[in-house]
C-alpha cells in the first residue's frame, strides 16, 4: 500500500528479515564461541575462565562503544547502519573461521565482531520502529528480540552438525552466509532530518531527554541480561561438566533457544493487544526464571538441562518488551533511546559471563548459578522501578 503524501512507506518484510539477519550475525561470534568452546578451548588452549574473559570482552567493547551508537544510528539512518554492522559481522566470523590460531587472535576477532553489535543494536530497533506499521510494533519488535536467541539457536545446532563433524571452523564459515543476507536485504531507509525527541508529550532536543527511566531501564536490562546471556554462552560447558554428552547439549541449547523465541515472538503479539502492562510482564519473567537458575545449581544432568531450559525460555522473553516500551515513551529519537538499553544488555554480557567464569573454575558451577539467579531477581526490580519512573514522566508503560 502506498504512503500518504508526507507519509514514510512501511516495508515490513524487508525491514524484519534485514533486522533479525543482521542481529544474528552480531551475536553470532559470541554465541558461537559459547556452544563450541569445548573443542576451541583444546585447540586455542583455554578454559572456564577463558571462555568467560572472551565472551566478557566482546560484550565489553559493545558496551564501551554503545553511547555514541544510538545518535550514530539516527544520523546514519537504519540501511547503512545495519550495512556496517554486516560488514564488521563478516570481519569478525571469517577472522574466527580463518585466522584464529591462538587465543589472542581470537579476541582481535570478537573485537571486531564487537564493534558490529554496537551498531547493530540500535540500527535494528530503528529499521523496525521505520519499517514496520505503529500498530503491530510490539509484534515487531518481538521478532526483532527473537534474532538473539536464534543466534544461540544456530550456534547448539552447529555443534553435533558442523562442529563434531567438519571442525569448529566450519561452523564459522558456514555462518558467513547470515550477515550476507542482511547486507544485501536492508530497505533503503536512510536519516530523517531535524531529530527531535519527544518526552512525555513535548518535543524536545537529545540534551533533553528525561534519562531517569532509561537508566533504571538500563539497569534491568544490564542484570537481566547478566543473567541470561551468561546462561546461553556457558550452557554446553555447564552441561557437559554435569555429565550430559557434547552433542546431546547443543541439541538441549538448540531447545532453549527455540523455546525463547517463540516467548519473543509471543510477548510482542501480547504487547501489541495491551495498551499497557508490558514492564510488569517483564518483571513478573525475570522474577519467576530465578526458579529456573536455582534448579541449575543444583548439578545433576535432568536438573540442569531442565533448568537452564526453563530459565532460558521465561528469563530471556522479556527483551523485545523493553524495546517496544522505550520506543513508545521515546518515539523521535528511537536509535538513541535504544542505545542505552542496548549498552545495558551489554554491559550485562560483560559482568555475568566474567564472574560465572571465574566462580565456575576457582568455586563451582553452583555458585555461577546463584549468582546469575541473583542477577535475575534484582533485574525483576528494576525494571519495575523503571515503570514507575515512566508513569510519573507521563507515559504508559
Amino acid at each position: 500500500m502506498d504512503a500518504a503524501p508526507g507519509e514514510e512507506r512501511t516495508r515490513p518484510v524487508g525491514a524484519l528479515v534485514s533486522s533479525v539477519s543482521s542481529q544474528t550475525a552480531a551475536m553470532l561470534p559470541a554465541f558461537g564461541l559459547g556452544a563450541l568452546a569445548v573443542q576451541m578451548g583444546d585447540d586455542l588452549g583455554f578454559g572456564e575462565a577463558g571462555l568467560g574473559v572472551a565472551v566478557a570482552f566482546f560484550f565489553l567493547l559493545a558496551a564501551v562503544t554503545s553511547p555514541h551508537a544510538g545518535t550514530l544510528t539516527d544520523r546514519l539512518g537504519p540501511q547503512r547502519s545495519l550495512q556496517a554492522a554486516n560488514l564488521l559481522s563478516i570481519v569478525s566470523l571469517g577472522g574466527i573461521a580463518a585466522a584464529a590460531r591462538s587465543y589472542w587472535i581470537l579476541l582481535a576477532a570478537l573485537a571486531v565482531g564487537a564493534v558490529g553489535l554496537t551498531i547493530a543494536g540500535p540500527g535494528t530497533k530503528t529499521m523496525v520502529a521505520r519499517g514496520t506499521p505503529l500498530h503491530r510494533h510490539g509484534l515487531a519488535f518481538g521478532i526483532q528480540a527473537a534474532a538473539v536467541p536464534l543466534s544461540v539457536f544456530l550456534a547448539g545446532l552447529a555443534v553435533p552438525a558442523v562442529g563434531l563433524t567438519l571442525g569448529w571452523r566450519w561452523a564459522f564459515a558456514i555462518a558467513l552466509a547470515v550477515p550476507l543476507a542482511g547486507l544485501a536485504l536492508a530497505p533503503p531507509y536512510g536519516p530523517r532530518p531535524g531529530r527531535g525527541v519527544r518526552t512525555g508529550g513535548a518535543s524536545r532536543g537529545l540534551s533533553e531527554i528525561d534519562y531517569g527511566p532509561l537508566n533504571m531501564l538500563m539497569l534491568a536490562a544490564a542484570l537481566g541480561s547478566a543473567a541470561s546471556t551468561t546462561m546461553a554462552a556457558f550452557f554446553v560447558s555447564a552441561a557437559t561438566e554435569a555429565g550430559i554428552d557434547e552433542g546431546l547439549a547443543g541439541h538441549l541449547l538448540a531447545a532453549a533457544s527455540a523455546l525463547v523465541i517463540v516467548t519473543r515472538i509471543a510477548g510482542g503479539y501480547v504487547a501489541d493487544r495491551y495498551e499497557t502492562g508490558h514492564l510488569k510482564l517483564v518483571s513478573a519473567l525475570l522474577g519467576v526464571s530465578t526458579l529456573g537458575y536455582v534448579a541449575a545449581a543444583a548439578g545433576t544432568p535432568v536438573l540442569v538441562s531442565v533448568g537452564s531450559i526453563f530459565a532460558l525460555g521465561v528469563g530471556w522473553a522479556w527483551s523485545g518488551l523493553i524495546v517496544h516500551t522505550v520506543v513508545r515513551a521515546y518515539r523521535d529519537a528511537p536509535g538513541a533511546a535504544t542505545g542505552m538499553t542496548s549498552g545495558g544488555l551489554n554491559v550485562g554480557g560483560v559482568v555475568g559471563p566474567l564472574v560465572f567464569g571465574l566462580l565456575a573454575d576457582r568455586v563451582s558451577y553452583t555458585a555461577g548459578f546463584l549468582m546469575i539467579a541473583a542477577c535475575a531477581l534484582l533485574a525483576a526490580l528494576a525494571a519495575d522501578l523503571g515503570r514507575r519512573r515512566l508513569i510519573r514522566m507521563g507515559a504508559n508503560p
